[in-house]
């Protein structure tokens, strides 16, 4: 049943899984058995603005199956070239332009997998979150040296700590390809680092009710403080190794000055066919890359 987006609104600072994000939660009666969570990494904002009205610079979807411990990431690019109310025009304008609920339209109309829960963050809300959560360890195909903090990330097994995650996760134009499909890439892998924390700490003592209280701490939300608890926990039964992750592709082109990427709709129809109700791609990413 379709209906409009709740979201959680930017306080003094709010907290999720990558900076500048958003998280987007489809409705139970898609599969009662499944979450879906967007993160939306916004343009840095100076302190005290409302994140809401920045660009984003990247979006991904991440289901997650509880019954069977499985997820899925899927990668949206922010130069993508989309349908949106007033015309065509790059994904990373769908929330400044229509906010959070334009956001949700968007990942529907692409995927067709439609959110009701949107929450937005700033880059003080990741530190927050990532502080809680600890160090985590993100395993690099790449070698490169992040823009900002000159972090120097090694081919292998990396520790960040919550600002060399921060630097890793912006990064894009020191990156091999300088490309945003790299660095949804790597928001992929960061993502994956976090539940691996999640999971290794969840039997800590007053662990998971830190995470907790340092994303509460900075939202405004409808869902209350029992319900971000069990979220958070039921991010604890994804195992690592029964994850699949795909990044939507295109082809370059360019429209009024700026570089746009138009979206691989088929691929992009098919994925979200695949992944929707079992959080898995049994069908590969179908991005050409076998």
């Amino acid at each position: 049943m379709r209906g409009s987006a709740r979201w959680l609104r930017r306080v003094p600072t709010l907290a999720a899984v990558l900076a500048g994000a958003a998280l987007v939660v489809p409705s139970g009666s898609v599969h009662p058995t499944s979450i879906s969570l967007t993160t939306i990494g916004t343009a840095k904002a100076a302190a005290g603005d409302d994140v809401t009205t920045g660009l984003t610079d990247a979006i991904q979807l991440i289901g997650v199956h509880l019954d069977t411990g499985r997820a899925v990431a899927i990668g949206l690019p922010r130069d993508l070239y989309v349908e949106m109310s007033d015309g065509r025009a790059r994904l990373n304008t769908a929330l400044r332009d229509e906010g959070p609920e334009g956001v949700a339209r968007e990942v529907d109309d692409l995927l067709g997998i439609e959110p009701d829960v949107v929450a937005v963050t700033g880059f003080d809300g990741f530190l927050s979150m990532m502080g809680a959560v600890g160090d985590v360890q993100v395993d690099s195909p790449l070698a490169f040296t992040t823009e900002e903090g000159d972090v120097q990330v090694r081919r292998g097994p990396n520790t960040f700590d919550p600002d060399e995650a921060l630097y890793y996760a912006r990064t894009r134009e020191t990156l091999p390809g300088g490309s945003d499909f790299e660095r949804a890439a790597n928001h992929q892998r960061l993502l994956l680092g976090v539940l691996e924390r999640l999971r290794e700490a969840e039997d800590e003592a007053g662990f998971m009710e830190a995470v907790t209280l340092s994303a509460l701490g900075g939202l405004q939300t409808d869902m209350s403080p029992p319900q971000v608890y069990r979220l958070v926990q039921a991010l604890t039964t994804v195992d690592p190794g029964r994850t699949d992750a795909c990044i939507i592709v295109g082809t370059f082109g360019v429209e009024n000055g700026a570089s746009v990427v138009y979206p691989d709709v088929e691929q992009a129809r098919a994925v979200g066919r695949d992944a929707q109700d079992d959080a898995r791609l049994q069908g590969g990413c179908r991005d050409g890359s076998g």
